[in-house]
Parts: structure tokens; sequence; C-alpha cells
């Protein structure tokens, strides 16, 4: 029989309120073996790292969407790098990157900022980097190469939607 690891999912989504725990039962009663529950809010993180302690078959990734890097305070900061570092049940840092399909909303320089500092809290977690990118290919690229010495724990491109040289590309950053 074989096993499905689900990589990417958001159960602690307040749309799975109602009915999470049949949700769970059901899938680990069929062929899903394995869930990471990927953080993007602050109150995503929490809620993820919850979930993970709190059933068997369940991890965590915790780190702040570009969308919602406006929340990110050092103390916030702070509790996601203890999390990361300390939790067993942490695997990733994310999902973290950059997204330029709304106006600028934050602004791409402090986006640009708070990816480069998370990528920072993957590499002294010793995680890997769940990496969101849209509609901000060229910066994203720039921003791994600069920083290939944060990535030695490995990335996965989770938002993306470029090309397959653009793929080539990012697939350069992890092997070199």
């Amino acid at each position: 029989i074989m096993k499905i690891f689900e990589t990417h999912a958001h159960y602690d989504d307040e749309a799975f309120r109602e009915d999470r725990e049949a949700l769970f039962d059901e899938m680990f009663a069929n062929d899903i073996d394995t869930i990471i529950n990927v953080g993007a809010s602050f109150a995503g993180c929490e809620q993820s790292v919850a979930l993970a302690d709190s059933h068997e078959k369940i991890y965590a990734a915790v780190g702040i969407h570009p969308e919602d890097v406006e929340e990110l305070t050092e103390a916030r900061m702070a509790w996601l790098k203890k999390t990361a570092s300390e939790n067993q049940k942490v695997l990733a840092i994310g999902e973290i990157g950059l997204d330029y399909h709304f106006e600028d909303n934050p602004s791409r320089s402090f986006q640009c900022e708070t990816f480069v500092r998370q990528l920072q809290m993957a590499d002294e977690a010793n995680l890997p980097a769940v990496i969101h990118s849209r509609d901000a290919c060229a910066d994203t690229l720039e921003i791994l190469r600069e920083n290939r010495k944060l990535l030695r724990n490995g990335f996965l491109m989770h938002c993306y939607s470029y090309s397959a040289e653009a793929a080539a590309e990012y697939a350069a950053v992890s092997y070199t």
C-alpha cells in the first residue's frame, strides 16, 4: 500500500473548524500517512504547532507569509526562532517569500528584508525553507542566490508559476 505524505496543508484554517478531527480520522484511515501543516500568519503558526503537538502524524512548518509580514514583531520572531529550534515536530520554515501580486502591500523592500530574516532563521534552526513566490521571480531568485549559504538545508518552492527555464535557475541555486 502506498502512503501519501501531504507536504503543504493549512488545516489550521477556520474553514476546517467544524470537521477538522473527522477529516483527520478519514485521511489517516485512507492512505494519508503524514501531514505538514504550514503556518502563514502568526496565529496560523501557533495553531500549526498546536495541531502537530496534539496529533502523532501531523508536523508543522512555521514562518510568516509575505502578505502577513507586517505582523512580524521582534517578539514574534523570537517565538518563531525558539519554536523552530526546540520543537521536534517543526520540520521547516515556511511559508515565506515574496508576493508582488497585490500593489506593493506590504512594500517589496519590507518583504525582501523579512524573507532574508526568515531564511536566516531556517539556517539557524537547521531546517529547510518552504518558499512562496508570486509575481516576484527575479527578486526571489536574486535573494536565493545572494543567500545561498543560508540554504544548506534546502528549500521547496511552494507557490510557483514561472517558466521551465526559471525552474532550472532555481534548481541550480540548490545544487551549487
